[in-house]
């Protein structure tokens, strides 16, 4: 059988102090003895007390060794789980650091490569443009020469056109000379004149009709010339209009190289929004870390809560235990005060039966006195 070791144990063990101190023993045991007995129950006492108090210290120990080791194991707890916490968002950390930079690099190569692309085709637009414009300016050279050629020729002709007017005009002067000089023979001989003239004027209203011919045939010719003309100027403005069409496939090419480069602003601002959209995932990650931060300051404040609950349960187990000192104190006391109580009266009847001892063994040598003086006087009175 096996006894617990708890408060009323130890109030047992300050009763039975109490009690071993304020033990009686007279007039139970012989009076020699008595002495040597209450020295040793008073040994006993003391011996109980001192080991009542090492059991409250060594219970006080153990409390505050296993509250110790709770708040290590605690502490500890907490530290492994900090260091795991961090080795994990470390490790998770480097990791996405490691994706993100292998996704930024392979962005940049690819950002890289569409515009090396790009350039490579603006490049290749431009050499296309500038062998079209060649072309056109070379098509224009062409023209301009041609048109330049053919006013020449146009000047040739009206210069030719110009001579042969001034030759019909001296001619038609040299025939008037003569008209008028046959005129004049005509007056001198009017029936040879008038016949002459008839005949002249057949000749003039031939001439004239060969003339109305050459003019008419001229006519024609200035009409095939201005149908030419108008067919060169056609063709100046096919070359025109084929220019203008260079012109247009030109700004087309321009508009496809400002397409481009609004299509590399477009491309830089998605790369603004995948920036804008890993600072936010950097932001809500840093909204975790501080979540998780907030929930191990929640476990800390968790774990120093409980650890304040052990020291309050530990203060109130001290505070309990001091009440039972102070009332296992005030018992002692006042088993000391009933012992002190006890033991004056014990001393004050042991001074009383001694003094009666002493009376009575006074009285008693007295009285034997007494007697043998009288034993001693009869004789005398007998003499």
């Amino acid at each position: 059988m096996t006894t617990r070791l708890d408060p009323k144990f130890t109030a047992l063990l300050s009763d039975t102090a109490a009690r071993l101190e304020s033990l009686e023993l007279l007039p139970r045991v012989p009076t020699d003895a008595a002495p040597v007995l209450t020295e040793t129950a008073q040994n006993l006492a003391r011996q109980l007390r001192e080991f009542t108090t090492q059991l409250a210290q060594a219970q006080e120990a153990k409390f505050a060794a296993d509250i110790a080791a709770k708040e290590a194991i605690i502490l500890a707890r907490e530290q492994a789980i900090a260091e795991k916490a961090a080795a994990h968002a470390a490790e998770k950390a480097r990791i996405a650091e490691e994706k993100e930079a292998a996704r930024v690099a392979k962005e940049q190569a690819a950002a890289e490569k569409a515009a090396e692309k790009a350039r490579l085709q603006a490049e290749k637009e431009a050499t296309i443009a500038a062998r079209e414009q060649a072309a056109a300016e070379k098509a224009a050279e062409k023209a301009r020469i041609a048109e330049e050629k053919e006013a020449t020729r146009l000047a040739k002709e009206q210069a030719a056109a110009e001579q042969a007017a001034e030759k019909a005009r001296l001619q038609a002067e040299k025939e008037a000379a003569i008209l008028a000089r046959e005129q004049a023979a005509a007056e001198k001989a009017a029936e040879k004149a008038r016949l002459a003239e008839e005949k002249e004027a057949a000749r003039l209203a031939k001439e004239l009709a060969d003339a109305e011919k050459a003019a008419e045939k001229a006519r024609i010719a200035e009409e095939k010339e201005a149908a030419r003309m108008a067919k060169e100027q056609a063709a100046a403005e096919k070359a025109a209009e084929k220019a203008r069409l260079q012109a247009e496939k030109e700004a087309a090419t321009l508009a496809r190289a400002q397409a481009a480069a609004e299509k590399a602003a477009e491309n830089a601002r998605l790369q603004a929004e995948k920036i804008a959209a890993r600072q936010a995932a950097a932001e809500a990650k840093a909204k975790a870390d501080a979540e998780r931060e907030a929930a191990k300051e929640a476990a800390r404040e968790l774990a120093r809560r409980e650890i304040e609950a052990v020291k309050a349960a530990a203060a109130a187990l001290k505070a309990k235990q001091d009440v039972e000192k102070a009332a296992a104190r005030q018992i002692e006391e006042e088993a000391k005060a009933r012992r002190e109580a006890a033991a004056a009266k014990a001393r004050a009847e042991q001074e009383a039966k001694e003094r009666a001892r002493r009376a009575a063994a006074l009285a008693a040598i007295a009285a034997e006195k007494a007697a043998m003086e009288a034993e001693q006087q009869r004789p005398e009175a007998s003499a």
